[in-house]
């Protein structure tokens, strides 16, 4: 008797890409995001024919209408894999950091934001594929990657994300590099999609499924200081899946997740001195993005848009072992204060891992004591007011803003 073809879970992967072109277009997977699963639901409406035929029957035949799929997801949160999802649904990333090294230059002429790809430069010294640059300084400062050199014509790998002048700095840098990412508020305030494809097996050839044009409708980042990883969940849509391109490769991080003890936690100020509040042991922020998959007669099943719509960021927070009612009348009394999280994996150099989540004005909304255990405590959420301070690049408001530290290329989210 033939051994049965098996497919065992367990070597499943997933693997993504960013979207270049338009929207649905699959994109060349550049990096593994490590998941503990990942369930993709492809979802037809299905059109019947129940038209009278002076017979007792019902159904009397049935057609495929357009297809979309809903997917969920969830793992540990790593700092080099998760930008890809908050790049999706905020929209808005500045980078900046990273540590002089080499040879300063300056421009030559004028660099204008979403647009300039080639830098023209005074001195092209030590400038090669792959460098990290620093253009201009304080709030003008942002990062951007060498693609190309030709002569003093420096190449960058995407467009700034800001104007510069004629004659403004120009800096190599090395990791780590700071993302900071914020409601994307400009042009169609639409955030790059993304292309998965889930490694499963029963895939002929190619032993893998693609799914394009993802959005996420949620993000949510949890932690408990005793039981868990900073970990996420999430859930989106994305065209219908089709047999991957090619075979897929995984290539895992080689980063290890954060433990949640090592999260602090600032309430009316920054997770340090006077604002640091050390008694919340759990807690959650959750990322919320209106989608709207738009069909239309175009003579095709799938999607002919999905746009992303308003944002918002809410939350809850576990109290133990209260020492008193500070954070109940912050409820009470509509204080809206500034909440911080920080989670750093302790580590040095380019090792340096950090995420960071800040609400200028994050309003408590509701809250219960807790009894059942030996100390009281209280629970309760809040809601993140839309403010200027949180804002990106894009400017107007945002919720809110999550910033990681990793060592990854600058615009590559």
């Amino acid at each position: 008797m033939p051994t049965p073809v098996v497919f065992p879970s367990g070597r499943q992967f997933l693997v993504l890409g960013k979207e270049t072109v338009a929207q649905g277009t699959a994109a060349t997977p550049t990096a593994t995001l490590v998941v503990e699963e990942f369930k993709p639901h492809d979802a037809p409406v299905w059109l019947d024919d129940k038209g009278w035929r002076g017979s007792m029957g019902e159904l009397y035949g049935r057609q495929e209408g357009v297809i979309k799929t809903d997917f969920t997801m969830k793992g540990a949160c790593f700092v080099d894999t998760l930008p890809w999802l908050l790049s999706n649904i905020l929209g808005d990333n500045a980078y900046t950091g990273g540590t002089n090294t080499g040879s300063p230059t300056t421009t030559t002429g004028a660099l204008t934001a979403g647009v300039t790809t080639v830098v023209p430069v005074t001195s092209a010294t030590g400038i090669a594929i792959g460098t990290v640059l620093a253009i201009d300084t304080s709030t003008a400062l942002e990062l951007v990657t060498v693609a190309s050199v030709s002569g003093l014509n420096v190449t960058i790998s995407a467009p700034v994300a800001k104007g510069h002048l004629t004659g403004v700095a120009v800096q190599p840098v090395t990791g780590p590099f700071i993302n900071a990412f914020s409601l994307l508020n400009s042009g169609s305030a639409q955030p790059s999609t993304l292309t998965l494809i889930h490694y499963l097996g029963p895939t002929a050839t190619v032993a893998a499924r693609a799914y394009t044009g993802a959005c996420l409708s949620e993000l949510n980042l949890k932690w408990n200081a005793e039981t868990m990883l900073f970990e996420f969940d999430a859930k989106g849509s994305c065209w219908p899946s089709a047999p991957a391109a090619a075979l897929p490769t995984p290539n895992p991080t080689a980063i290890t997740p954060v433990a949640s003890w090592r999260a602090l936690l600032g309430i009316g100020g920054p997770a340090s001195g006077g604002t640091l509040l050390k008694y919340c042991q759990d807690g959650e922020i959750n990322i919320k993005r209106q989608l709207d998959v738009v069909f239309t007669a175009q003579g095709s099943q799938n999607p002919y848009v999905i746009v992303r719509g308003t944002l918002g960021i809410a939350g809850k927070l576990n109290f133990v072992a209260v020492p008193d009612e500070s954070q109940f009348l912050n409820m009470l009394n509509n204080s809206q204060p500034q909440l911080q999280l920080v989670i750093d994996n302790g580590q040095a150099s380019t090792a340096h891992g950090l995420f960071q989540f800040d609400s200028q004005l994050a309003a408590y909304k509701d809250f219960v004591p807790e009894t059942g255990k030996a100390a009281v405590g209280y629970t309760g959420g809040f809601d993140c007011i839309d403010n200027t301070t949180n804002a990106g690049i894009s400017a107007g408001f945002s919720p809110g803003k999550v910033t990681v530290l990793n060592n990854v290329a600058p615009q590559t989210y």
